[in-house]
């Protein structure tokens, strides 16, 4: 209440001590003064303010605001002073530099006792700066809202307490479910959870939401989600908090990722990694698998009971596994060669193949043949190391009965004059005959395996032939030797004849131990010569190097055969580590540890 005497110089007074820019108005609206700070910061002078335009009711005031702001200003003034309410407007002003400020402009009437208005008291506030911070928020959370509308990836937002505020395009379309800002407040996040998450998982995901909404564990769960288009899908579901910058959490944003594709196929993966256990675990071997470096990672049951030994109990943190189960379980005398070989197959890629003898479970040695091929990805790269042993202990002791006999037979065969003849008959036709036996053998185990290997079946009964063949032709070349008869000759790859050679005796070496080493020169012209009877000098030669070198350590057995051209003719040289002759070594080379035997054909027996 206010005297009803006040002087318009108190009124002035009173506007330049209040805060903010203070103006004063007459009860009907027309302008008194304005503070010296209002007029400082528009540059308009008091003596501007003019009463209204007759004609147009104007105010003399309304070039100082901005031409969207001027008529709702003007008409929210008027409506206040008519109803003696009270006036409260944001609006832009042209300040003294010439720039528009919003500014927020409060009036209340000021009465006397009698309640009758005696002026209008105002003040104004500068809230440009909060103003312009408020459009650029919004701004930016449009620029966002349109953003994350763009994201292909299904995304939701929560209020604080994670009630459901916003669902983006991509999760609209998904769910078939429309949640936008105006929506915020007509469903819970119970009505939301039960619209779109599968009956069976509802219960768990929404514990485990409110959990996290509360400040418990990060959400981040598989369930399955309806679809717009029907049915349920797998989907991954995660969930943030988003914090101010104070650290209190404003809002929480959450993704729902499908993933139904990627489930499904883990099952059939799964499906598939099972069927292919069940057959590992029936195979009648014993299998192992290895990382692309070599280190075992796998052993199947049956090897596992065979040798007592699990991937487990020899794994050690960094420690080489390979190392320490070939020193675990291989034969002293095989352990060199196996751990050699096999690590240079796993670095070059090339497969492995290996009979060696390694320990059972009851420690008894037993050999074993032993298979390694590598899985290659569709750039050639190693995934991974398949390898196959089986225990061929009964063959190979078959097998060794057998070479014992006809080691017993041939020294017996030197004792007398017609004995020597049918020792050089029978020397002649053992190692066709127990290559015969070989293939035969290994073809009836091919058969005998479920299912049957019909195609290395056949590749030993192929062998059965081509080595009876050879028997044949052996008794023929003898039976015409007595005859007087002489052989037709024809021209011949050398090369290729000792590569015959090399897999006619690879069994033999195999089992004796010995590494056969071609030292083959290309490019060789071809000769004429009696093929038959140079496959059967080189078989005898190897066979003798063999027998020489047996008192040797296994990793010493080498046999090298080379070919050679000169002038003279071709050359060909069989040179093995034994000792030789005792007599012959002392007397032609004391200093020497190996032996050579060459035989020359001169090129003028060669044709094309």
């Amino acid at each position: 209440m206010i005297a009803s005497t006040i002087s318009v110089e108190e009124i002035k007074k009173l506007v330049d001590v209040m805060p903010g820019f203070g103006w004063a108005a007459w009860p009907n609206g027309e302008f008194i003064c304005q503070s010296v700070s209002m007029e400082s910061y528009t540059g308009f002078p008091s003596s501007k303010y003019v009463a209204r335009d007759p004609d147009s009711g104007e105010f003399a005031w309304s070039e100082l605001l901005h031409k969207d702001d001027y008529v709702r200003l003007a008409q929210t003034w008027l409506a206040a002073v008519e109803s003696r309410g009270t006036f409260d407007v944001a609006h832009r002003v042209r300040t003294a530099t010439g720039a528009f400020r919003w500014l927020r402009t409060t009036a209340r009437a000021q009465t006397d006792a009698k309640g009758e208005i005696l002026f209008w008291l105002g003040t104004a506030l500068d809230i440009d700066d909060a103003v312009t911070e408020i459009e650029s928020s919004r701004e930016r959370e449009l620029a966002l809202q349109s953003f994350i509308d763009a994201v292909p990836t299904p995304i939701w937002a929560a209020d604080h307490l994670g009630r459901p505020i916003y669902f983006n395009q991509a999760l609209r379309e998904q769910v078939g479910i429309q949640i936008g800002h105006d929506d915020s407040e007509k469903k819970s996040v119970d009505e939301i959870l039960s619209l779109v998450i599968h009956p069976d998982d509802l219960q768990s995901v929404a514990e485990a939401l409110k959990s996290t909404f509360a400040g418990g564990q990060r959400f981040k769960k598989k369930y399955r989600q309806v679809r717009a288009g029907g049915g349920f899908r797998w989907t991954k579901g995660e969930v943030n908090a988003l914090p101010d910058n104070d650290g209190i959490i404003r809002r929480w944003l959450g993704v729902a990722q499908d993933i139904d594709d990627e489930v499904r196929a883990q099952a059939a993966i799964l499906e598939r990694e099972a069927r292919l256990a069940l057959i590992i675990e029936t195979m009648p071997g014993l299998l192992w698998v290895s990382s692309p470096d070599g280190q075992p990672t796998y052993f199947s049951r049956q090897l596992e009971e065979w040798s007592g030994i699990s991937v487990d109990q020899i794994q050690h943190g960094d420690a080489d596994t390979l190392h320490s189960i070939i020193e675990a379980t291989i034969h002293p005398a095989d352990k060199a060669d196996v751990e050699t070989t096999i690590r240079q197959s796993f670095a070059s890629g090339e497969p492995w193949f290996r009979r060696f003898r390694q320990r059972r479970f009851d420690g008894t040695w037993r050999w074993l043949e032993a298979r390694m091929e590598p899985l290659r990805d569709d750039a050639g790269k190693i995934i991974q190391w398949y390898g196959l042993q089986v225990d061929i202990e009964n063959e190979f002791q078959a097998q060794e009965s057998l070479r014992l006999s006809q080691d017993k037979l041939a020294r017996a065969s030197r004792y007398a004059g017609m004995a020597e003849l049918s020792a050089s008959i029978a020397h002649e036709l053992s190692q066709p005959l127990a290559a015969v036996i070989m293939s035969a053998d290994a073809c009836r185990r091919w058969l005998e395996m479920s299912p049957p290997n019909i195609e290395r079946a056949i590749h030993s009964a192929d062998c059965v032939v081509r080595d009876a063949n050879m028997s044949s032709e052996v008794v023929r070349r003898i039976r015409a030797l007595f005859q007087h008869k002489s052989e037709e000759r024809t021209s011949t790859d050398i090369n290729m004849l000792v590569d015959g050679v090399k897999e006619l005796m690879l069994e033999e070496l195999t089992l004796a131990r010995t590494r056969l080493e071609l030292e083959l020169s290309p490019s060789l012209a071809l000769i004429s010569v009696d093929s038959i009877q140079i496959q059967q000098v080189l078989v005898n030669l190897l066979h003798n190097s063999v027998e020489a070198m047996s008192d040797l350590d296994s990793s010493e057995r080498v046999i090298t055969v080379k070919t050679t051209a000169s002038d003279a003719g071709i050359g060909v040289e069989v040179i093995d580590t034994g000792g030789g002759i005792e007599t012959l070594t002392e007397f032609l080379c004391p200093s020497s540890q190996r032996r050579r035997m060459e035989w020359v054909w001169d090129y003028r027996f060669a044709s094309r």
